[in-house]
């Protein structure tokens, strides 16, 4: 089948499987990578990348970051760390999902088990509840609730707790409230190389769209953005975003997995200042594209691992479609 045919096969089905979906997730809420130092990680994606410290773990060797805008926008685990497998390389640990209560959560998690889906892990956070799955690729995926109104009273500073035995729906009667966060003052990193607004999407790479499409449609609940039949790519978002997940298809030797982390900067003008000080700063640039519908520069970070930081300008799906794979990858 080729790939016009495989993306067209799934049209229907597409646009209409995630208003039946289990979950409904709002946006991309945070991105957890394995690094190889948990320490230097949490300095690197302040300083560098501009994430402001929130807290640190070092029973589990992780530390967390933030700039308000969730309670962390990275969680860094190291690949030495009691949850790292033997032989643990840098790479993606998980991505998550954020919905809009508990109650979503529990409610999607029973129609998800009574529909034969399988989870790899059910996890009380604290400060959200949360369950993960395994996409046809491998790649974890998170979906959450935030519990609490201030994540700041229960994390910050060194956090040691156990985490207790979760199931949603049974451990504890689930919240109703909305508590994720509702218009957060967001923090700058004066001296970062660059300043962000959030972690906008992430950008993996697959030989089967057709496969990871249908998993993130019909059982985790993104709606699609953008796709055509001829493109190399297609773009999947939450209720309130732009775009959280996109999918690549692989070229001939690459293997699946993470291409790279997107995030969002304050503005073009602050993009601009942030690309003068790649030289002096000796972080090497990737990609650059120029593009009407956004301009970004994509940075190999620390591990290697690849950062792209971007600003949107004319952003909609009718400026996508002339795209080649090379430019879609810079972009988006």
């Amino acid at each position: 089948m080729g790939k016009g045919q495989e993306m067209s096969a799934t049209t229907t089905a597409t646009l209409e499987a995630s208003q039946t979906a289990p979950f409904r997730p709002r946006r991309l809420g945070h991105v957890n990578l394995w690094v190889s130092d948990y320490e230097h990680a949490y300095h690197y994606y302040r300083d560098v990348i501009g994430f402001e410290h929130a807290y640190i773990q070092p029973d589990n060797k992780a530390s967390f970051v933030s700039n308000g805008n969730t309670y962390h926008d990275y969680g860094l685990l190291d690949i030495r760390g009691p949850y790292a497998k033997p032989g643990q390389k840098p790479g993606l640990n998980h991505f998550a999902l954020e919905l809009r209560t508990e109650v979503e959560l529990a409610e999607g998690y029973r129609q998800a088990k009574a529909a034969g889906v399988r989870f790899s892990a059910l996890r009380d956070h604290d400060v959200a509840h949360a369950v993960y799955q395994q996409d046809p690729d491998g790649n974890s995926v998170e979906i959450y609730a935030d519990v609490v109104a201030d994540w700041r009273a229960a994390r910050s500073g060194v956090v040691i707790k156990e985490k207790p035995k979760y199931i949603p729906g049974e451990s504890s009667v689930p919240v109703q409230e909305e508590l994720y966060p509702k218009n957060p003052d967001i923090l700058i990193v004066n001296d970062a190389v660059f300043h962000p607004k959030k972690v906008s999407h992430v950008s993996l790479l697959t030989r089967n769209i057709g496969r990871m499409l249908e998993f993130y449609t019909e059982i985790v609940g993104l709606d699609l953005f953008f796709r055509h039949p001829n493109s190399d790519f297609v773009i999947l978002k939450g209720e309130v975003s732009l775009g959280d997940l996109v999918l690549h298809r692989c070229a001939e030797g690459e293997a699946p997995g993470l291409h790279h982390v997107g995030i969002e900067v304050l503005d073009e003008r602050g993009l601009d200042h942030s690309r003068k000080l790649l030289g002096e700063k000796k972080i090497e640039l990737h990609a650059e594209i120029d593009h009407p519908a956004r301009k970004a520069l994509t940075i190999v970070a620390m591990d290697g691992m690849l950062t792209q930081l971007f600003v949107n300008r004319s952003w909609h799906p009718g400026a996508l479609h002339s795209l080649d794979r090379k430019s879609a990858l810079a972009l988006l």
